[in-house]
């Protein structure tokens, strides 16, 4: 663990779970859904995608506690391009509830951008069960079916037409086109993302450079180091005490790797403190194909 991090210590675990359980509970239910899924492409255990260009295993990390381990898969095509992630998190005791999911996005590369035009997220959880599907065209959402619907629409900032233009989704979002590589201005952007729910900013900002690697050995060399930031633009309660925390958060950071000789970076690592203690990501496993 990086300093600053709570690191656990398994005699307080009684007062840990205690103490973390009900902020956890709302911040996993938000990050997950919002910046965790766009930073960490999904924190989800699923099926090695062995024909993928990219194969990427992560482990999860909450108040010091292992709950999860995932998969993210990369495919790139003629002009076109596939991104998958799915399984589910463990539950540990009383502090996290088993929960499994599918994410699949499919689009089209033009100059080294992608352009997605479907999207189709599936959880299953103790707290949760609900599917959301998009259809894009070119930056903007076209079709949008969420079941079940929001609650307390009323209490939620009405989300525009105008705010479901030049967008992307949270998994497209997870691969960044980077043509210099590793330079300070492929970490210095704004993702402008919409879930199917929600609508928010990812502020991104260069923060300095490093050394990493995976436990597998496969990536070994310089990351990116990004400083990140969440605002809230609609689909929100903005009286939600962890929206406002979350907005207000400004330890939230990214790890960004090369993808090969590809034009990309993907997330190698990602962080947060939130009022309980840490969230972690951290890839262990790096497969290039070929």
């Amino acid at each position: 663990m990086r300093s600053g991090e709570m690191v656990f210590d398994p005699p307080q675990m009684p007062a840990l779970l205690s103490s973390a359980r009900r902020g956890l509970t709302e911040w996993m239910d938000q990050i997950m859904r919002t910046v965790f899924l766009t930073l960490f492409a999904l924190a989800v255990a699923g099926t090695p995608a062995l024909s993928a260009d990219l194969y990427m295993k992560y482990k999860l990390f909450a108040v010091g506690l292992p709950i999860g381990s995932g998969v993210l898969s990369v495919d790139f095509g003629d002009g076109a391009y596939a991104i998958k992630a799915n399984g589910g998190t463990a539950a540990f005791g009383k502090l996290v509830s088993d929960g499994k999911g599918s994410v699949n996005v499919r689009g089209n590369i033009t100059g080294g951008t992608l352009q997605p035009d479907s999207f189709a997220l599936n959880v299953k959880s103790d707290d949760e069960n609900g599917t959301i599907s998009m259809q894009m065209r070119e930056g903007t959402v076209k079709k949008v079916a969420v079941n079940p619907p929001q609650d307390r629409m009323n209490q939620r900032i009405k989300v525009t037409s105008d705010h479901l233009k030049n967008v992307l989704d949270p998994l497209t979002a997870a691969v960044f086109p980077a043509p210099k590589g590793l330079s300070a201005e492929s970490c210095n952007r704004t993702l402008e993302l919409f879930d199917g729910k929600e609508r928010y900013n990812v502020h991104l900002s260069y923060k300095s450079k490093r050394r990493a690697k995976t436990s597998d050995g496969r990536f070994k060399g310089d990351v990116l180091v990004c400083r990140a930031r969440y605002e809230p633009v609609s689909g929100h309660r903005p009286k939600r005490k962890t929206i406002q925390e979350l907005a207000n958060n400004k330890s939230m950071e990214i790890w960004l790797a090369p993808v090969g000789d590809k034009p990309y970076l993907v997330p190698l690592r990602a962080s947060i403190r939130a009022p309980f203690g840490s969230l972690v990501v951290q890839a262990e496993k790096y497969k290039l194909k070929g």
